[in-house]
């Protein structure tokens, strides 16, 4: 049991520093230390917040577009949590998402998102479509596509208008329960897409096994592209993705640059806080269009 307690306590440190490697980015090395801020007492801390979030409205969505940077429109809208303490201040996302897989609060969190999109700005038409990141445990929870083919019903909506969103980063097992799942989703008409590409090692295996509506390059290698490597990498990931005939979105867009480069390559279905910051969903109407500034930007 000792043996057993101590295996344990080195997978979750071990979890610890995967995060908070992931926080840094590519190519990032994290070796967990003890004394590190995210002490035991703050995940129990976290915890017990994420038991009452829901209900205690201490969390929320905030929505950030993806530009059509041809039209210049809002394509879709990715949903985005936010927690906070019952003194108001925040927690971060890197913070709370493994504290609440850990803890199994994932699953009524990923699905008060997932009806909180759906009546928010989905049955309002606030955005065509709308994004909502799901985690490994919810598609192997055995009436998780059951529960969304419920949703969809109860707000009248299409399918195709709700996008799962797949890290290919997370420790997806490739087993026969997630696979199902996902098929069933696609069954739906609902869209599933994979996020993070290039990040983790499963990618290629995923776009094998998964026929993914769309797939989301990581940040990461739009921003190597300052340098000859990084654009050849760029042009290969795209490449590939083209070769299997998937829908490609960029990540990152932060500059007219990374936008005008992506738009030379092709791509024209972009994310980043150069063409939209998070916002309420009551806001996303609003920043439909680009300003002329950025319009005109556009290469031809």
């Amino acid at each position: 049991r000792n043996q057993t307690k101590h295996l344990d306590r080195v997978v979750h440190e071990a979890d610890l520093a995967l995060y908070a490697a992931k926080k840094g980015g590519r190519n990032t090395v994290v070796v967990f230390d003890p004394g590190d801020a995210r002490t035991r007492d703050d995940e129990e801390d976290i915890a017990a917040i994420l038991k009452v979030a829901v209900n205690h409205q201490l969390v929320s969505l905030v929505y950030q577009p993806i530009r059509n940077v041809q039209t210049g429109r809002v394509a879709a809208a990715e949903a985005l949590m936010r927690l906070r303490r019952p003194d108001g201040t925040s927690i971060a996302p890197v913070d709370f998402i493994p504290v609440a897989e850990r803890s199994g609060s994932i699953i009524e969190l990923g699905r008060w998102a997932i009806r909180t999109v759906c009546s928010d700005i989905l049955a309002g038409n606030k955005v065509e479509v709308a994004s909502v990141n799901v985690s490994p445990i919810e598609l192997k929870m055995p009436d998780f596509s059951s529960f969304v083919a419920s949703t969809l019903s109860d707000f009248g909506l299409a399918g195709a208008r709700l996008a799962l969103e797949i890290t290919e980063g997370m420790e997806l097992e490739i087993d026969q329960d997630v696979v199902r799942c996902i098929n069933d989703l696609r069954k739906l008409g609902v869209q599933v897409w994979l996020d993070d590409f290039g990040t983790g090692f499963a990618g290629l295996s995923w776009l094998r096994l998964i026929e993914f509506d769309t797939v989301k390059i990581d940040r990461s290698f739009l921003h190597d592209c300052n340098t000859e490597k990084g654009r050849r990498m760029m042009l290969d990931i795209i490449g590939l993705l083209r070769n299997r005939g998937t829908r490609i979105l960029v990540e990152g867009v932060e500059t007219i640059e990374h936008q005008r480069l992506m738009q030379q390559y092709g791509i024209h279905q972009l994310q980043g806080y150069y063409l939209g910051r998070p916002a309420a969903a009551d806001q996303l109407q609003s920043i439909n269009v680009l300003p002329f500034d950025m319009m005109k930007s556009r290469v031809g």
